[in-house]
C-alpha cells in the first residue's frame, strides 16, 4: 500500500480515470466557497472578472458623474428677460446653465420641452404688445390728438419689433416727429426720427446695417427722407455721419485697390527674384467727390431756314408849280386853235409832270442754329495719386546692372498702371535685408501641448487605476500556488489520518514525497483495485487523496 501514492501521477496512464470533477467539500458553505475557488478554471477566469467589473464601474461612474448633454434654451434675451426665465426654472426644479461669454441658456437635453412648457406656463417671455394691441384699447369718443398719438405710438413701438430682430442690437428706442397737417397752412413741416440703440458687449454695427436702419425708418413713415432720420448708438455716437461714411467707404476702396496691386506686383517679380527677395508698399489716393457737370454749345454760323421780302409804293399829292409871286388859282388863258402841233410853255410843262409817289420795302430770314448738350457724371473712387515702392534684395541683384533696374522699373510702372502725368511716383532701389529671427514660442504654450497634457493625464489615471486597483485584486484573487498545495495536502492528511490504516496508507506526504520506483502490470492493477475499493466505500474522502496523489510528482528521486 506504500507504493500506491508515487505510482499515481500526472502523465501516467490510469490518472484520468481517478480525476475528479465534482465539488469535494461536503460540509459547511464556506468549505464549499473555498473549494470551489480553489479550483483551477476559476483562479484563472477570475482575473477577467475582475477587470471586466472594473471597467463596468469605472463606465456607470463616469456616466454618473459626467455632466448630461446640454442644449440651447433661449440665446437673445436680457438680463430681464432672463432673470424671469432662471426664476421659472428654479422653481420648477430645472437645472440651468449660462454661457458667460454668449450669454446663451441651456439646459440638459431631457428636460429641453419641459423647461420650455414651464417657461410658457409662467409666461416669463411674454409676447411683445402690437400696435393693433394698442389701437383697440383707444377708448370711444376719443379726441383727434389723442388718435394721432396713439398712431404715432403704434408706429414707434412697430419700428423698435423690427429693428430689434437685427443680429447685435440689445435694446432699441425710436423717436418720430411730425407736424401738424393742416389745410390752412401752406408750408407743411416734413416728419423726422432719431433712433437709439444699445448694442450688445463687443457688438457695432457697420455702415450697410446703419442705412438699412435708415432706410427701414423712412420707408416706413410717408414723406420722410433719409437725411432726415439720425441714429444713436448708447455711447452716443452718430452713426449716420455722412463725412464718417465717406471716410471709411474711401478707406476700404483704397485698400481693396491696394492689395489688388500687391498682389500683382507679387505675381511680376516672384518668378525673377524668387519669393523674399523684395518688398513692396503701394499708396493710393482717391478723389472721393462726385462731379456732375452739364454742356449746352450753340453753332456760330447759321444756316438760312427761310426767307421773305416785302416792297410797296404810295403817290403823293402834286407839288405845287407856277411862277412864284402869281397866283396859283388863276384860270389859264382862252386858248385858241392853231395850225400845227400844239406847242407847250414852260409852266404847262413843268404842270404836266409825273406827281413822285413813295416807295416802302421789308425783307425777313429765318436761320437755323445748332446746338450741343452734354451732361457728364463723375463717380467717386477716380485715383488721384499712385505712389509705389519696391526694395530688391542685393543678394539676388548681386550680378545685376543699372539698366536691369530701370527695366524692372519700367515692368512695376507697367503693372500698376501708374501715370506720370498725373503725379505718380514709383521708386525701385536694392538693399541688403535682413532675415527676422523667429522667436520660439515656448513648448507650454504651444497648441498641442494643452491636448497632449489632456491625454497624458487620462492615461496615467488608467495606468494608475491598472496598477493600483486591478493589479492588486489579480494578486489577491490569484494567491500563491505553493502555499495553496501545502494547505490543500495539509486538508486532505487530516482528513485521511482519521480512517482506517488501510485508507492512511495511501494519503500522501508533501513533505517527504515517497521516492519513485519502477510500476509493472501486477502492482499497477492492485492499485487500481485498490482505488476503486475506496471510492466505493468512502467517496467523499476517496477524492481528496487521489487528487492530491495527482498533483503533487515527486521532485527528484532518492538518492
Amino acid at each position: 500500500m506504500a507504493d500506491l501514492a508515487p505510482a499515481i501521477v500526472p502523465g501516467q496512464p490510469g490518472t484520468s480515470l481517478l480525476a475528479p470533477f465534482t465539488d469535494p467539500a461536503g460540509g459547511s458553505a464556506a468549505a464549499r466557497a473555498r473549494s470551489f475557488f480553489g479550483q483551477n478554471a476559476v483562479k484563472k477566469a477570475l482575473p477577467w472578472f475582475a477587470g471586466i467589473a472594473v471597467l463596468g464601474g469605472a463606465a456607470v461612474s463616469w456616466g454618473m458623474l459626467a455632466p448630461a448633454p446640454q442644449r440651447v434654451l433661449y440665446s437673445h434675451l436680457d438680463d430681464g428677460e432672463r432673470a424671469s426665465v432662471v426664476d421659472a426654472l428654479d422653481k420648477a426644479k430645472i437645472l440651468y446653465h449660462i454661457d458667460s461669454s454668449t450669454g446663451a441658456l441651456t439646459v440638459d437635453e431631457a428636460n429641453v420641452y419641459k423647461a420650455r412648457m414651464v417657461v410658457a406656463q409662467t409666461g416669463s417671455l411674454s409676447m411683445p404688445d402690437t400696435a393693433s394691441d394698442g389701437l383697440d384699447k383707444l377708448p370711444m369718443g376719443a379726441s383727434r390728438a389723442l388718435e394721432d398719438e396713439r398712431l404715432r405710438a403704434a408706429k414707434e413701438h412697430e419700428l423698435m419689433l423690427s429693428i430689434k430682430e437685427i443680429e447685435g442690437v440689445q435694446a432699441v428706442r425710436v423717436h418720430i416727429a411730425e407736424g401738424q397737417k393742416s389745410v390752412f397752412v401752406r408750408d407743411q413741416i416734413a416728419p423726422s426720427a432719431s433712433v437709439m440703440l444699445r448694442m450688445s458687449d463687443g457688438r457695432q454695427l457697420s455702415s450697410s446695417q446703419v442705412q438699412a436702419i435708415v432706410n427701414l425708418v423712412a420707408g416706413s413713415i410717408p414723406g420722410m427722407t433719409p437725411d432726415a432720420v439720425k441714429v444713436v448708438d448708447q455711447r452716443g455716437r452718430l452713426l449716420t455721419d455722412k463725412t464718417n461714411g465717406q471716410d471709411s467707404d474711401r478707406l476700404e476702396m483704397e485698400a481693396r485697390l491696394e492689395e489688388k496691386l500687391h498682389g500683382q506686383v507679387a505675381t511680376l517679380l516672384t518668378p525673377m527674384l524668387g519669393d523674399g527677395n523684395f518688398s513692396s508698399e503701394i499708396q493710393i489716393e482717391l478723389d472721393m467727390d462726385q462731379v456732375t457737370s452739364a454742356r449746352e454749345t450753340y453753332d456760330k454760323q447759321g444756316v438760312v431756314r427761310s426767307e421773305t421780302q416785302q416792297q410797296s409804293q404810295q403817290p403823293t399829292a402834286a407839288a405845287p408849280g407856277g411862277i412864284p409871286g402869281v397866283l396859283s388859282n388863276t384860270p389859264p388863258p382862252v386858248t385858241t386853235a392853231a395850225p400845227g402841233a400844239p406847242q407847250g410853255t414852260p409852266s404847262t410843262a413843268a404842270s404836266a409832270a409825273p406827281a413822285p409817289a413813295a416807295t416802302e420795302s421789308s425783307g425777313t430770314k429765318t436761320y437755323e442754329l445748332g446746338r450741343e448738350v452734354a451732361v457728364a457724371n463723375h463717380g467717386p473712387g477716380k485715383i488721384k495719386r499712385l505712389s509705389v515702392a519696391v526694395a530688391l534684395s542685393s543678394k539676388a541683384m548681386a550680378k545685376a546692372k543699372q539698366s536691369d533696374i530701370d527695366q524692372i522699373k519700367q515692368l512695376v510702372s507697367a503693372a500698376v498702371g501708374a501715370d506720370l502725368t498725373r503725379g505718380d511716383q514709383v521708386a525701385v532701389i536694392v538693399r541688403s535685408f535682413d532675415t527676422p529671427v523667429a522667436e520660439k514660442i515656448p513648448f507650454y504654450e504651444a497648441p498641442w501641448f494643452a491636448s497632449a497634457l489632456h491625454y497624458g493625464v487620462m492615461l496615467l489615471g488608467t495606468l494608475m487605476v491598472l496598477l493600483l486597483g486591478v493589479r492588486p485584486l489579480i494578486k489577491a484573487l490569484k494567491g500563491d500556488k505553493a502555499k495553496n498545495a501545502i494547505a490543500e495536502a495539509e486538508e486532505a492528511a487530516e482528513d485521511v489520518a482519521a480512517e482506517p490504516p488501510g485508507l492512511a496508507a495511501i494519503s500522501p506526504r508533501p513533505r517527504d514525497p515517497p521516492p519513485m520506483s519502477p510500476i509493472d502490470a501486477e502492482t499497477l492493477g492492485r492499485q487500481v483495485g485498490l482505488a476503486q475499493h475506496i471510492v466505493e466505500t468512502k467517496p467523499d474522502n476517496a477524492v481528496i487523496a487521489l487528487r492530491q496523489m495527482l498533483q503533487a510528482a515527486p521532485e527528484e528521486n532518492p538518492a
